[in-house]
């Protein structure tokens, strides 16, 4: 009986162990910190544990320095896993990707699927605004499979750095306390984050700024990744 048990144990704990998936979120979060170097050693391992998991390719598409060669990565979460929590996020990825190296059609098309697929996704509206400001959003009529227009969209000048560059604003608030307090708790996250106050206003405010970025293309590509990492909405500003 004692043996039966031992062995009914040693079932029980293989199979829990199995069924965990890898925490990868924490490795995420230090990538849109810009901390790679942990990442980078544990996504071997990932690899050969969970070759197959979701957030495990995520974190390797972001660790993928050429995002063209990081898209067929998160093409894959989307059409293997998209009851997945990280198939929203791989699609936004792929919009930027093409927003930012100029393929506006591209761009549409994937923003109209992701539309109709993740209605619901809070990235929605941030993708938005990151087409918006390249390729120029599509109508609000336009689904994947609708007539291509003839009117070709406007295509973003390429982006040329600001001479201090630019970083992403996470939060904007009266009180100093509370922007401190936000910050401190980005970086008890893994990600580098610092106050600044902003001057222009009879009551001074303070914004809590992440990252640093030439241009605002390098911001954006970053925008939807840090947006998960922190769970705020960030929004890219000149420094």
């Amino acid at each position: 009986m004692r043996h039966l048990l031992q062995a009914l144990t040693l079932v029980l704990c293989i199979s829990a162990a199995s069924a965990q998936q890898p925490n990868v979120k924490q490795y995420i979060q230090q990538v849109a910190a810009g901390w790679t170097s942990d990442a980078k050693k544990a996504l071997p391992d990932l690899l050969i544990e969970a070759p197959d998991d979701p957030g495990v390719l995520f974190l390797h598409a972001s660790l993928i320095e050429d995002a063209k060669k990081a898209s067929p990565l998160l093409e894959r979460i989307v059409d293997a896993f998209p009851k997945s929590e990280w198939a929203d996020d791989a699609m936004a990825r792929l919009i930027i990707i093409s927003a930012t190296k100029n393929d506006p059609e591209k761009a549409r098309k994937t923003f109209a699927t992701m539309r109709d697929q993740y209605s619901q996704s809070e990235l929605l509206p941030v993708v938005y605004e990151i087409m918006r400001s390249t390729v120029g959003a599509p109508a609000p009529s336009e689904r994947p499979n609708a007539t291509a227009s003839t009117t070709k969209p406007p295509t973003a000048a390429p982006a040329k750095p600001a001479p201090n560059g630019y970083s992403l604003s996470v939060m904007t608030t009266a009180e100093r306390s509370e922007a401190m307090q936000f910050a401190g708790k980005l970086k008890r996250k893994g990600i580098k984050a610092g106050v600044v106050p902003l001057p222009g206003s009879a009551v001074t405010r303070y914004s809590v700024r992440v990252g640093d970025y030439e241009t605002e293309a390098e911001a954006l590509k970053d925008l939807v990744l840090v947006r998960s990492a922190c769970g705020c909405k960030p929004v890219v500003v000149k420094k």
